[in-house]
C-alpha cells in the first residue's frame, strides 16, 4: 500500500464523529448496521451520516449492502489489514478495561 492511500484513510478517520460511526460500524459485526441505527446512537440527521459515511466509503473502509429497499454499512472487505488491526487491538483493550481510542 502506498503511503497516499494511508493518508486519506486517516484524513477520513480524522473526525470524531466519523472515528466513532467507524467504530460502531466494526462494532456491529459482519451483519452491518442500518443507516437509522447510526442516527439514533449518535444523534445526527441523515444529511451528515450520509456524508461520513459517503467519506468512509470513499477510502474503502467501510461497503454498502443492500438487501431489497434497505441498506447497512459493514466493514469493507478491503480495507487494509493493519488498519483493521488497530480497531481490533483497541476493542481487545476496551474488554479488558485499557483506555479506549475515542
Amino acid at each position: 500500500m502506498n503511503i497516499n492511500k494511508y493518508c486519506a484513510i486517516f484524513e477520513a478517520l480524522g473526525f470524531e464523529i466519523r472515528l466513532k460511526i467507524f467504530k460502531f460500524i466494526i462494532q456491529s459485526g459482519n451483519e452491518g448496521v442500518a443507516p437509522k441505527n447510526i442516527i439514533k446512537e449518535f444523534d445526527v440527521d441523515s444529511g451528515t451520516l450520509s456524508f461520513h459515511l459517503k467519506k468512509l466509503e470513499k477510502v474503502k473502509l467501510i461497503a454498502k449492502k443492500a438487501t431489497g429497499k434497505r441498506a447497512s454499512y459493514c466493514v469493507s472487505p478491503a480495507m487494509p489489514k493493519a488498519v483493521m488491526q488497530i480497531f481490533l487491538a483497541e476493542l481487545v483493550n476496551e474488554s479488558v478495561g485499557l483506555m479506549p481510542l475515542v
